[in-house]
Protein backbone atom coordinates (compact mmCIF):
# COMPACT_ATOMS: atom_id res chain seq x y z
CA UNK A 1 0.00 0.00 0.00
CA UNK A 2 1.35 3.91 -0.76
CA UNK A 3 2.29 5.46 2.34
CA UNK A 4 0.88 8.78 3.54
CA UNK A 5 1.88 11.77 1.47
CA UNK A 6 3.88 14.67 4.25
CA UNK A 7 4.51 17.93 4.40
CA UNK A 8 7.95 17.20 5.35
CA UNK A 9 10.89 17.62 3.73
CA UNK A 10 14.30 16.63 4.02
CA UNK A 11 16.92 19.48 4.16
CA UNK A 12 20.16 18.07 3.02
CA UNK A 13 22.68 19.34 5.24
CA UNK A 14 25.69 19.81 7.69
CA UNK A 15 23.07 18.20 10.22
CA UNK A 16 22.33 15.31 8.55
CA UNK A 17 26.50 14.49 8.11
CA UNK A 18 26.43 14.64 11.35
CA UNK A 19 23.49 12.18 12.30
CA UNK A 20 25.32 9.82 10.45
CA UNK A 21 28.49 10.17 11.90
CA UNK A 22 26.40 9.44 15.57
CA UNK A 23 24.43 6.21 13.30
CA UNK A 24 28.09 4.97 13.38
CA UNK A 25 28.51 5.10 17.19
CA UNK A 26 26.25 2.29 17.17
CA UNK A 27 27.77 -0.35 15.38
CA UNK A 28 28.04 -3.79 16.93
CA UNK A 29 30.41 -6.14 15.33
CA UNK A 30 30.89 -10.01 16.19
CA UNK A 31 34.66 -9.98 17.59
CA UNK A 32 35.97 -13.48 16.95
CA UNK A 33 37.86 -12.81 19.94
CA UNK A 34 35.00 -12.47 22.79
CA UNK A 35 33.01 -14.94 20.60
CA UNK A 36 30.39 -12.03 21.15
CA UNK A 37 28.81 -9.09 19.82
CA UNK A 38 30.69 -5.88 21.11
CA UNK A 39 29.97 -2.06 20.73
CA UNK A 40 32.52 -0.83 18.27
CA UNK A 41 35.13 1.44 19.67
CA UNK A 42 37.88 2.93 17.78
CA UNK A 43 41.08 2.84 18.99
CA UNK A 44 41.48 6.35 18.10
CA UNK A 45 38.39 8.59 17.68
CA UNK A 46 37.28 8.99 13.78
CA UNK A 47 40.75 7.12 12.92
CA UNK A 48 40.34 3.32 12.10
CA UNK A 49 42.66 0.89 11.17
CA UNK A 50 42.37 -2.43 9.20
CA UNK A 51 44.19 -5.42 7.82
CA UNK A 52 42.88 -8.46 5.97
CA UNK A 53 45.17 -11.41 5.19
CA UNK A 54 44.73 -12.17 1.07
CA UNK A 55 45.77 -14.96 -1.03
CA UNK A 56 48.58 -17.07 -1.75
CA UNK A 57 50.09 -16.21 -5.24
CA UNK A 58 49.88 -19.82 -7.17
CA UNK A 59 46.56 -20.01 -8.91
CA UNK A 60 43.42 -17.82 -10.28
CA UNK A 61 41.53 -16.04 -6.76
CA UNK A 62 37.83 -18.01 -6.68
CA UNK A 63 34.68 -17.26 -5.30
CA UNK A 64 35.25 -17.73 -1.79
CA UNK A 65 38.24 -15.26 -1.67
CA UNK A 66 36.06 -12.73 -3.80
CA UNK A 67 33.04 -13.25 -0.43
CA UNK A 68 35.91 -11.90 1.54
CA UNK A 69 37.39 -9.54 -0.63
CA UNK A 70 34.07 -7.57 -1.46
CA UNK A 71 32.98 -8.21 2.31
CA UNK A 72 36.24 -6.30 3.55
CA UNK A 73 35.86 -3.51 0.96
CA UNK A 74 32.57 -2.82 1.64
CA UNK A 75 33.30 -2.67 5.58
CA UNK A 76 36.05 0.12 4.55
CA UNK A 77 33.34 2.02 2.29
CA UNK A 78 30.67 2.13 5.47
CA UNK A 79 33.55 2.78 7.86
CA UNK A 80 34.49 5.73 5.26
CA UNK A 81 30.48 6.58 4.94
CA UNK A 82 30.50 6.69 8.57
CA UNK A 83 33.45 9.57 8.78
CA UNK A 84 36.04 7.56 9.76
CA UNK A 85 39.53 8.12 8.37
CA UNK A 86 40.56 4.37 7.66
CA UNK A 87 43.73 3.03 6.52
CA UNK A 88 42.89 -0.77 4.69
CA UNK A 89 46.12 -2.87 4.16
CA UNK A 90 45.73 -5.93 2.63
CA UNK A 91 48.67 -8.03 1.36
CA UNK A 92 49.93 -10.48 -0.78
CA UNK A 93 51.73 -14.07 -0.09
CA UNK A 94 54.52 -14.26 -3.02
CA UNK A 95 56.92 -16.76 -1.36
CA UNK A 96 55.42 -19.77 -0.31
CA UNK A 97 56.23 -24.11 -0.66
CA UNK A 98 52.79 -23.64 -3.06
CA UNK A 99 54.13 -20.94 -5.22
CA UNK A 100 57.68 -22.79 -5.38
CA UNK A 101 55.79 -26.00 -6.31
CA UNK A 102 54.05 -24.33 -9.56
CA UNK A 103 57.51 -22.73 -10.15
CA UNK A 104 59.05 -26.09 -10.40
CA UNK A 105 55.66 -27.70 -12.35
CA UNK A 106 56.16 -24.89 -14.89
CA UNK A 107 59.63 -24.50 -15.10
CA UNK A 108 59.56 -20.79 -14.12
CA UNK A 109 60.45 -18.44 -11.86
CA UNK A 110 58.63 -18.08 -8.35
CA UNK A 111 58.54 -14.23 -9.03
CA UNK A 112 57.27 -15.01 -12.35
CA UNK A 113 53.93 -17.26 -10.98
CA UNK A 114 53.53 -15.05 -8.15
CA UNK A 115 53.63 -11.46 -10.38
CA UNK A 116 51.32 -12.97 -12.99
CA UNK A 117 48.28 -14.16 -10.30
CA UNK A 118 48.71 -10.54 -8.40
CA UNK A 119 48.03 -9.13 -11.74
CA UNK A 120 45.10 -11.43 -12.39
CA UNK A 121 43.64 -11.01 -8.99
CA UNK A 122 43.83 -7.45 -9.47
CA UNK A 123 41.70 -7.73 -12.55
CA UNK A 124 39.80 -9.82 -11.36
CA UNK A 125 39.18 -7.56 -7.99
CA UNK A 126 38.14 -4.89 -10.28
CA UNK A 127 35.98 -6.41 -12.73
CA UNK A 128 33.45 -7.31 -9.38
CA UNK A 129 33.83 -3.49 -8.61
CA UNK A 130 36.43 -4.41 -5.62
CA UNK A 131 38.27 -1.32 -4.83
CA UNK A 132 41.96 -1.53 -4.20
CA UNK A 133 43.20 -1.59 -0.48
CA UNK A 134 45.01 1.60 0.45
CA UNK A 135 48.04 -0.44 0.67
CA UNK A 136 48.69 -3.40 -1.12
CA UNK A 137 52.08 -4.96 0.05
CA UNK A 138 54.18 -8.23 -1.26
CA UNK A 139 55.94 -10.20 1.30
CA UNK A 140 59.54 -10.25 -0.71
CA UNK A 141 59.49 -6.94 -0.59
CA UNK A 142 59.62 -6.62 2.74
CA UNK A 143 62.38 -8.94 3.70
CA UNK A 144 64.71 -6.77 5.71
CA UNK A 145 61.23 -5.76 7.95
CA UNK A 146 61.18 -9.71 8.62
CA UNK A 147 64.26 -10.42 9.32
CA UNK A 148 64.71 -7.40 11.76
CA UNK A 149 61.06 -8.21 13.09
CA UNK A 150 62.25 -11.89 13.64
CA UNK A 151 65.79 -10.54 15.44
CA UNK A 152 63.30 -8.40 17.60
CA UNK A 153 61.38 -12.22 19.30
CA UNK A 154 64.52 -14.12 19.78
CA UNK A 155 66.16 -11.33 21.59
CA UNK A 156 62.76 -11.09 23.80
CA UNK A 157 63.14 -14.82 24.48
CA UNK A 158 60.53 -15.89 21.95
CA UNK A 159 62.21 -16.94 18.96
CA UNK A 160 64.85 -19.56 18.70
CA UNK A 161 67.28 -20.75 16.06
CA UNK A 162 67.41 -24.42 15.26
CA UNK A 163 69.66 -26.22 12.51
CA UNK A 164 69.04 -22.88 10.38
CA UNK A 165 65.26 -22.75 11.24
CA UNK A 166 63.63 -19.75 13.13
CA UNK A 167 61.19 -21.00 15.42
CA UNK A 168 58.50 -19.61 17.68
CA UNK A 169 58.30 -20.97 21.20
CA UNK A 170 54.46 -21.32 21.71
CA UNK A 171 54.53 -22.38 25.40
CA UNK A 172 56.56 -18.91 26.11
CA UNK A 173 53.26 -17.25 25.66
CA UNK A 174 50.63 -17.67 28.59
CA UNK A 175 47.13 -17.07 26.12
CA UNK A 176 48.17 -19.02 23.33
CA UNK A 177 44.75 -20.29 21.51
CA UNK A 178 42.66 -17.19 22.75
CA UNK A 179 41.21 -16.24 19.66
CA UNK A 180 40.05 -19.90 18.68
CA UNK A 181 39.14 -20.78 22.14
CA UNK A 182 40.99 -23.97 22.49
CA UNK A 183 43.52 -25.15 25.04
CA UNK A 184 47.50 -24.89 23.90
CA UNK A 185 47.94 -28.79 24.18
CA UNK A 186 44.90 -29.00 21.48
CA UNK A 187 46.47 -26.73 18.65
CA UNK A 188 49.46 -28.96 17.61
CA UNK A 189 50.95 -27.26 14.85
CA UNK A 190 50.57 -29.22 10.86
CA UNK A 191 54.23 -28.04 10.09
CA UNK A 192 56.39 -30.69 10.14
CA UNK A 193 60.02 -29.43 11.36
CA UNK A 194 62.72 -31.94 13.19
CA UNK A 195 63.76 -28.80 14.58
CA UNK A 196 61.09 -27.92 16.92
CA UNK A 197 61.46 -28.00 20.86
CA UNK A 198 57.23 -28.33 20.86
CA UNK A 199 55.07 -29.90 18.50
CA UNK A 200 52.99 -26.11 19.18
CA UNK A 201 55.85 -24.69 18.17
CA UNK A 202 55.74 -22.89 13.99
CA UNK A 203 58.56 -21.50 12.00
CA UNK A 204 59.41 -17.66 11.59
CA UNK A 205 61.91 -18.56 9.27
CA UNK A 206 62.62 -21.29 6.96
CA UNK A 207 65.97 -22.93 6.22
CA UNK A 208 67.55 -22.44 2.75
CA UNK A 209 67.00 -25.51 0.61
CA UNK A 210 68.50 -25.48 -3.00
CA UNK A 211 66.85 -24.80 -5.71
CA UNK A 212 64.61 -22.08 -3.51
CA UNK A 213 64.45 -18.80 -2.93
CA UNK A 214 66.34 -17.36 -0.04
CA UNK A 215 67.81 -14.12 1.54
CA UNK A 216 70.01 -13.72 3.62
CA UNK A 217 70.40 -12.60 7.33
CA UNK A 218 73.12 -12.23 10.15
CA UNK A 219 72.61 -15.70 10.98
CA UNK A 220 70.87 -17.81 8.85
CA UNK A 221 69.66 -18.18 5.42
CA UNK A 222 66.18 -18.83 4.23
CA UNK A 223 62.79 -17.44 3.71
CA UNK A 224 59.80 -16.01 5.94
CA UNK A 225 57.46 -18.87 7.39
CA UNK A 226 53.89 -18.04 6.67
CA UNK A 227 52.88 -16.26 9.62
CA UNK A 228 55.30 -13.52 10.20
CA UNK A 229 54.33 -11.94 7.24
CA UNK A 230 51.38 -10.28 8.11
CA UNK A 231 52.68 -9.41 11.92
CA UNK A 232 55.21 -7.71 10.02
CA UNK A 233 53.29 -5.68 7.28
CA UNK A 234 50.80 -4.83 9.59
CA UNK A 235 52.97 -3.64 12.13
CA UNK A 236 55.06 -1.15 9.30
CA UNK A 237 51.92 0.18 7.88
CA UNK A 238 49.31 0.11 11.12
CA UNK A 239 52.15 0.02 13.72
CA UNK A 240 51.11 -2.18 16.87
CA UNK A 241 47.92 -2.13 17.25
CA UNK A 242 45.19 -2.27 14.83
CA UNK A 243 41.23 -2.22 15.03
CA UNK A 244 40.13 -4.77 12.64
CA UNK A 245 41.74 -7.87 11.64
CA UNK A 246 40.24 -10.45 9.70
CA UNK A 247 39.97 -13.46 6.94
CA UNK A 248 38.23 -16.90 6.45
CA UNK A 249 37.04 -18.56 9.36
CA UNK A 250 39.37 -21.79 8.66
CA UNK A 251 42.66 -20.01 9.14
CA UNK A 252 41.73 -18.99 12.50
CA UNK A 253 44.07 -21.18 13.56
CA UNK A 254 46.85 -21.56 12.76
CA UNK A 255 47.58 -18.28 10.81
CA UNK A 256 45.57 -15.47 12.82
CA UNK A 257 46.27 -17.31 15.73
CA UNK A 258 49.80 -17.52 15.33
CA UNK A 259 50.15 -13.65 14.31
CA UNK A 260 48.47 -12.41 17.32
CA UNK A 261 51.21 -14.44 19.46
CA UNK A 262 54.43 -13.14 17.37
CA UNK A 263 52.61 -9.48 17.42
CA UNK A 264 52.09 -9.28 20.79
CA UNK A 265 55.36 -11.00 22.06
CA UNK A 266 56.82 -8.48 19.79
CA UNK A 267 54.75 -5.49 21.19
CA UNK A 268 53.51 -6.36 24.80
CA UNK A 269 50.26 -4.43 23.18
CA UNK A 270 47.37 -5.93 22.06
CA UNK A 271 47.34 -6.85 18.58
CA UNK A 272 44.11 -6.31 16.99
CA UNK A 273 40.88 -5.13 19.30
CA UNK A 274 38.46 -6.69 16.86
CA UNK A 275 38.38 -9.47 14.93
CA UNK A 276 35.90 -10.04 12.03
CA UNK A 277 35.93 -13.96 10.13
CA UNK A 278 34.02 -14.40 7.34
CA UNK A 279 32.53 -17.90 6.99
CA UNK A 280 33.66 -20.60 3.89
CA UNK A 281 31.51 -20.65 0.50
CA UNK A 282 30.68 -24.54 0.28
CA UNK A 283 30.06 -26.85 -2.33
CA UNK A 284 27.91 -30.02 -1.71
CA UNK A 285 28.33 -29.12 2.39
CA UNK A 286 32.35 -29.42 1.47
CA UNK A 287 34.42 -26.07 1.55
CA UNK A 288 35.12 -24.30 -1.78
CA UNK A 289 39.49 -24.74 -1.99
CA UNK A 290 42.04 -24.82 -4.72
CA UNK A 291 43.21 -28.10 -2.67
CA UNK A 292 40.28 -30.12 -3.53
CA UNK A 293 39.30 -29.13 -6.75
CA UNK A 294 35.97 -27.64 -6.39
CA UNK A 295 36.34 -23.82 -6.98
CA UNK A 296 34.93 -21.30 -9.17
CA UNK A 297 37.10 -19.11 -10.29
CA UNK A 298 35.77 -15.48 -10.25
CA UNK A 299 36.84 -15.29 -14.02
CA UNK A 300 34.55 -18.24 -14.59
CA UNK A 301 32.03 -16.84 -12.65
CA UNK A 302 32.14 -14.19 -14.70
CA UNK A 303 31.55 -15.82 -17.78
CA UNK A 304 28.40 -16.44 -16.64
CA UNK A 305 27.10 -13.84 -14.99
CA UNK A 306 27.95 -9.84 -14.41
CA UNK A 307 29.51 -8.09 -11.47
CA UNK A 308 26.51 -7.39 -10.00
CA UNK A 309 24.62 -10.36 -10.16
CA UNK A 310 27.65 -12.22 -8.54
CA UNK A 311 27.66 -9.19 -5.86
CA UNK A 312 23.71 -10.06 -4.72
CA UNK A 313 24.40 -13.45 -4.34
CA UNK A 314 27.40 -12.80 -1.85
CA UNK A 315 25.38 -9.97 -0.13
CA UNK A 316 22.87 -12.41 0.27
CA UNK A 317 24.38 -13.84 3.35
CA UNK A 318 25.61 -12.54 6.53
CA UNK A 319 29.66 -12.66 7.44
CA UNK A 320 28.76 -15.19 9.82
CA UNK A 321 26.80 -17.61 7.39
CA UNK A 322 28.12 -20.34 5.48
CA UNK A 323 27.17 -20.29 1.52
CA UNK A 324 26.29 -23.31 -0.11
CA UNK A 325 27.07 -22.61 -3.73
CA UNK A 326 24.52 -24.05 -6.59
CA UNK A 327 24.12 -22.79 -9.79
CA UNK A 328 20.56 -22.04 -8.84
CA UNK A 329 21.49 -19.05 -6.55
CA UNK A 330 22.90 -17.36 -9.73
CA UNK A 331 19.81 -18.14 -11.49
CA UNK A 332 17.34 -16.19 -8.75
CA UNK A 333 19.59 -13.20 -8.19
CA UNK A 334 19.98 -12.49 -12.12
CA UNK A 335 15.91 -11.96 -11.97
CA UNK A 336 16.56 -10.02 -8.91
CA UNK A 337 18.98 -7.47 -9.90
CA UNK A 338 17.41 -6.79 -13.54
CA UNK A 339 13.77 -5.92 -11.34
CA UNK A 340 15.92 -3.46 -9.79
CA UNK A 341 17.80 -1.84 -12.91
CA UNK A 342 14.33 -2.18 -14.83
CA UNK A 343 13.00 -0.33 -11.68
CA UNK A 344 15.75 2.27 -11.89
CA UNK A 345 15.31 2.77 -15.39
CA UNK A 346 11.49 3.35 -15.40
CA UNK A 347 12.03 5.99 -12.59
CA UNK A 348 15.35 7.91 -14.69
CA UNK A 349 13.43 8.19 -17.50
CA UNK A 350 10.55 9.27 -15.98
CA UNK A 351 12.59 12.36 -14.74
CA UNK A 352 14.33 12.85 -17.54
CA UNK A 353 10.93 13.37 -19.42
CA UNK A 354 10.17 15.82 -16.50
CA UNK A 355 12.84 17.34 -15.65
CA UNK A 356 11.22 21.13 -17.06
CA UNK A 357 8.04 20.33 -14.90
CA UNK A 358 7.29 22.13 -11.53
CA UNK A 359 7.29 20.38 -8.95
CA UNK A 360 3.70 20.46 -7.22
CA UNK A 361 2.38 22.43 -4.51
CA UNK A 362 2.03 19.66 -2.72
CA UNK A 363 5.47 17.62 -2.69
CA UNK A 364 5.30 14.14 -2.15
CA UNK A 365 7.84 12.46 0.52
CA UNK A 366 7.15 8.68 1.83
CA UNK A 367 7.94 7.06 4.45
CA UNK A 368 10.57 4.95 3.62
CA UNK A 369 12.42 7.83 1.68
CA UNK A 370 13.05 9.63 5.14
CA UNK A 371 13.95 6.39 6.51
CA UNK A 372 16.06 4.76 3.61
CA UNK A 373 19.35 6.06 4.91
CA UNK A 374 18.97 5.34 8.22
CA UNK A 375 17.25 1.32 7.42
CA UNK A 376 20.51 1.02 5.56
CA UNK A 377 22.56 2.28 8.42
CA UNK A 378 20.60 0.43 11.00
CA UNK A 379 20.99 -2.84 9.15
CA UNK A 380 25.16 -2.29 8.87
CA UNK A 381 25.04 -1.56 11.96
CA UNK A 382 24.05 -5.19 13.22
CA UNK A 383 27.03 -6.99 12.48
CA UNK A 384 27.24 -5.90 8.21
CA UNK A 385 23.97 -7.25 8.02
CA UNK A 386 24.13 -7.62 4.13
CA UNK A 387 21.07 -9.41 3.24
CA UNK A 388 18.95 -6.79 5.89
CA UNK A 389 20.23 -4.29 3.15
CA UNK A 390 19.42 -6.04 0.68
CA UNK A 391 15.80 -6.57 1.98
CA UNK A 392 14.93 -3.03 3.17
CA UNK A 393 16.01 -2.11 -0.86
CA UNK A 394 13.38 -4.52 -2.24
CA UNK A 395 11.15 -2.90 0.42
CA UNK A 396 11.65 0.83 -0.94
CA UNK A 397 11.81 -0.20 -4.58
CA UNK A 398 8.39 -2.21 -4.55
CA UNK A 399 6.89 1.22 -3.03
CA UNK A 400 8.55 3.25 -5.29
CA UNK A 401 7.15 1.02 -8.43
CA UNK A 402 3.32 1.39 -7.30
CA UNK A 403 4.35 5.14 -6.82
CA UNK A 404 5.36 5.09 -10.22
CA UNK A 405 2.54 2.97 -11.87
CA UNK A 406 -0.47 4.88 -9.48
CA UNK A 407 -2.67 6.89 -11.77
CA UNK A 408 -4.39 8.62 -8.45
CA UNK A 409 -1.14 11.05 -8.15
CA UNK A 410 -0.12 13.66 -10.82
CA UNK A 411 3.29 13.44 -12.19
CA UNK A 412 4.75 16.90 -10.60
CA UNK A 413 3.52 15.35 -7.20
CA UNK A 414 6.01 12.46 -8.34
CA UNK A 415 8.91 14.10 -9.09
CA UNK A 416 10.29 14.93 -5.69
CA UNK A 417 9.55 11.81 -4.21
CA UNK A 418 12.06 9.93 -6.92
CA UNK A 419 14.35 12.39 -7.30
CA UNK A 420 14.68 12.16 -3.04
CA UNK A 421 15.15 8.51 -3.10
CA UNK A 422 17.63 8.22 -6.54
CA UNK A 423 19.86 10.99 -4.83
CA UNK A 424 19.93 8.67 -1.07
CA UNK A 425 19.84 5.29 -3.05
CA UNK A 426 23.50 6.64 -4.95
CA UNK A 427 25.03 7.02 -1.16
CA UNK A 428 24.17 3.48 -0.48
CA UNK A 429 25.03 1.84 -3.79
CA UNK A 430 28.40 3.84 -3.22
CA UNK A 431 28.91 1.60 -0.28
CA UNK A 432 27.81 -1.29 -1.11
CA UNK A 433 28.79 -1.16 -5.13
CA UNK A 434 25.60 -3.10 -6.66
CA UNK A 435 23.04 -1.50 -8.63
CA UNK A 436 25.25 1.41 -9.44
CA UNK A 437 25.55 0.84 -13.15
CA UNK A 438 23.58 2.65 -15.99
CA UNK A 439 20.47 1.36 -15.98
CA UNK A 440 19.35 1.75 -19.39
CA UNK A 441 22.25 0.35 -20.23
CA UNK A 442 22.12 -3.00 -17.90
CA UNK A 443 18.74 -3.58 -19.28
CA UNK A 444 19.75 -3.22 -22.76
CA UNK A 445 22.91 -5.45 -22.30
CA UNK A 446 20.37 -8.20 -20.34
CA UNK A 447 17.90 -8.37 -22.63
CA UNK A 448 20.29 -8.87 -25.64
CA UNK A 449 22.14 -11.64 -23.92
CA UNK A 450 18.29 -13.26 -22.57
CA UNK A 451 17.89 -13.58 -26.33
CA UNK A 452 21.31 -14.59 -27.63
CA UNK A 453 20.85 -17.19 -24.57
CA UNK A 454 17.58 -18.43 -25.76
CA UNK A 455 18.13 -17.93 -29.78
CA UNK A 456 15.55 -15.73 -30.10
CA UNK A 457 16.03 -13.22 -33.27
CA UNK A 458 15.04 -9.45 -32.10
CA UNK A 459 13.85 -8.89 -35.76
CA UNK A 460 11.43 -11.62 -35.32
CA UNK A 461 9.98 -9.51 -31.86
CA UNK A 462 9.46 -6.97 -34.18
CA UNK A 463 8.28 -8.75 -36.69
CA UNK A 464 5.12 -10.18 -34.21
CA UNK A 465 4.64 -6.90 -32.74
CA UNK A 466 4.05 -5.12 -36.17
CA UNK A 467 1.83 -8.48 -37.37
CA UNK A 468 0.06 -7.68 -33.65
CA UNK A 469 -0.78 -4.04 -34.24
CA UNK A 470 -1.61 -4.96 -38.03
CA UNK A 471 -4.23 -7.28 -36.48
CA UNK A 472 -5.59 -4.54 -33.66
CA UNK A 473 -5.73 -2.14 -36.51
CA UNK A 474 -8.40 -4.52 -38.41
CA UNK A 475 -10.15 -5.27 -35.25
CA UNK A 476 -8.84 -9.29 -35.34
CA UNK A 477 -8.24 -8.95 -31.54
CA UNK A 478 -8.24 -13.03 -31.21
CA UNK A 479 -5.25 -13.09 -33.75
CA UNK A 480 -3.65 -9.73 -31.73
CA UNK A 481 -4.24 -12.01 -28.56
CA UNK A 482 -2.51 -15.24 -29.89
CA UNK A 483 0.34 -13.24 -31.23
CA UNK A 484 0.74 -12.10 -27.64
CA UNK A 485 0.61 -15.30 -26.21
CA UNK A 486 2.87 -16.93 -28.92
CA UNK A 487 5.37 -13.94 -27.39
CA UNK A 488 4.60 -14.68 -24.28
CA UNK A 489 5.86 -18.63 -24.65
CA UNK A 490 8.91 -17.13 -25.89
CA UNK A 491 9.28 -15.07 -22.18
CA UNK A 492 8.48 -11.72 -24.55
CA UNK A 493 5.68 -9.51 -22.60
CA UNK A 494 4.25 -6.69 -24.16
CA UNK A 495 2.67 -3.83 -22.80
CA UNK A 496 0.56 -1.08 -25.15
CA UNK A 497 1.09 2.28 -24.15
CA UNK A 498 -0.16 5.48 -26.10
CA UNK A 499 -0.35 3.92 -29.13
CA UNK A 500 3.14 2.39 -29.11
CA UNK A 501 4.19 -1.21 -28.04
CA UNK A 502 6.73 -2.06 -25.42
CA UNK A 503 8.50 -5.08 -25.20
CA UNK A 504 10.13 -6.60 -21.96
CA UNK A 505 11.75 -10.04 -21.21
CA UNK A 506 9.49 -12.26 -18.42
CA UNK A 507 11.56 -13.56 -15.52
Amino acid sequence: MLMQKTSEVITENKNQEKKVQNWSLKLKIYNTLSNSMEDFVPLEPNKLKMYACWITVYDEAHIGHARQAMSFDIIRNYLKYSWYDVTYVRNYTDIDDKIINRAIKEDKECSSISEYYINESKNDLKRIKVNEADVEPKVTEHIPEIIKYIETLITKGYGYVSNGEVLFDVLKVEDYGKLSNRKVEDLISNENSPNKRNQVDFSLRKPAKEGEPSWESPRWKGRPGWHIECSVLANKYLWESIDIHGWWLDIMFPHHENEIAQSEAFSWKQFSKYWVHNWMVNVNGQKMGKSLGNFLTIKDALNDYNADIIRYVILSYNLATPMDFNPEMFKIASKRVYYFYKSLNMIDDFLSQNKDVAWGKDQLIWEQIHNLESDFVNAMNENFNFPKVLGALSNIFSEMNELMTSKKIPDQDKIYTLSSFREKLTKITDVIRIFDDDPKEYVDSYKKNFLKEKNIDDGFITEKINQRNQAKIKKEYTTADQIREELKELWIGLQDKGGETDRDIII
